[in-house]
C-alpha cells in the first residue's frame, strides 16, 4: 500500500494581487521521486518552498507527519529542516568554511553532535557524492558542480525523510550538469522520498516515479513520465513538452 510523504490541501500563495500558487491539491508518495515540471513562473519554486515553510501559503495546509506545517509553531519550524532537506540552485554553502565544515555544521549545531562524530560523518556523507578529497577546500577554489554536491552531502547529512531540490543544475555549465544528475539518480535508487524542480527532460523522463506539469500557478497535469511526456492528456502540457523538444 502507498504511504503519503506529504499531502497538500488546497495551497495558496499571494504576493499582494500577484497569485503565484491557486488551490493546489496533491501528494507526493513515500520513496517516490517526483519531478516538477513548467514554464518560468509557473510556481514551482514556490511550490517547493511552502513545503517546508521557507514561504508562508496565504492559505491552505501541507500535512507531513500528521501535521499541518502552516501552522507549526516557531520552535518546531526551527527543526524542519532535519526532516524536510533542501537543495539549493545557488548552492548557499559558508564561504569562510571548508567543504567538510559546511556538511558538519548543522550536525553540531542543530543536532548537538561530538565534532568528532560530525566530522567522521561529514566524511561519509561527501565520499557518497565524490567530494572527500575536496574536504579542506574552501567553496570559492570548487566548479559549480562540486559546490552543488557538497550542498547535497549537507542535506544528506542531516537524514532528512524528503529531500527538495530546487532546479538544481540551472546554475551550473553544462558540463557540470551530468555529475549532479548522476549523485541524484543514484540517490533515487535507494527509495529517498525527493522532490525535484528541474528543467532536464532527459533526467526527469529517466529518474522521476511521478511528473506534475505546472503552469498559471497550478498542477495542469501529474502521471508517470512515460504517459505525461509520450501522452500527454492536457493541451498546455503537450505544447510544453513540444516547445522544449524543440529547443
Amino acid at each position: 500500500m502507498t504511504k503519503t510523504a506529504i499531502k497538500i490541501n488546497h495551497l495558496k500563495k499571494q504576493f499582494k494581487d500577484h497569485v503565484v500558487l491557486g488551490d493546489v491539491n496533491a501528494e507526493v508518495n513515500d520513496g517516490e521521486v517526483l519531478a516538477i515540471i513548467g514554464p518560468s513562473g509557473s510556481g514551482k519554486s514556490t511550490l517547493l518552498r511552502c513545503l517546508n515553510q521557507l514561504e508562508k501559503p496565504t492559505a491552505g495546509e501541507v500535512l507531513f507527519e500528521g501535521k499541518d506545517l502552516t501552522k507549526l509553531p516557531k520552535k518546531e519550524l526551527a527543526h524542519l529542516g532535519e526532516k524536510i532537506g533542501m537543495v539549493f540552485q545557488s548552492f548557499n554553502l559558508f564561504p569562510n568554511h571548508t567543504v567538510l565544515e559546511n556538511v558538519t555544521l548543522g550536525l553540531i549545531r542543530v543536532k548537538k553532535m561530538d565534532p568528532a562524530i560530525a566530522k567522521k560523518e561529514g566524511m561519509a556523507y561527501l565520499k557518497q557524492v565524490g567530494m572527500a578529497e575536496k574536504a579542506e577546500a574552501y567553496p570559492d577554489s570548487l566548479s559549480g558542480g562540486q559546490k552543488q554536491r557538497v550542498a547535497i552531502a549537507r542535506a544528506l547529512a542531516m537524514k532528512p525523510k524528503v529531500l527538495l531540490f530546487d532546479e538544481p543544475t540551472s546554475a551550473l555549465d553544462p558540463e557540470n550538469v551530468g555529475e549532479v544528475l548522476k549523485v541524484i539518480q543514484k540517490l533515487a535508487e535507494e527509495n529517498l522520498t525527493m522532490v525535484v524542480v528541474t528543467h532536464e527532460m532527459a533526467f526527469a523522463k529517466k529518474v522521476a516515479d511521478q511528473v506534475w506539469f505546472m503552469a498559471d500557478g497550478g498542477i495542469v497535469e501529474q502521471n508517470d513520465p512515460e504517459s505525461l511526456f509520450s501522452h500527454p492528456k492536457e493541451e498546455k502540457t503537450k505544447h510544453f513538452i513540444e516547445q522544449v523538444l524543440m529547443d
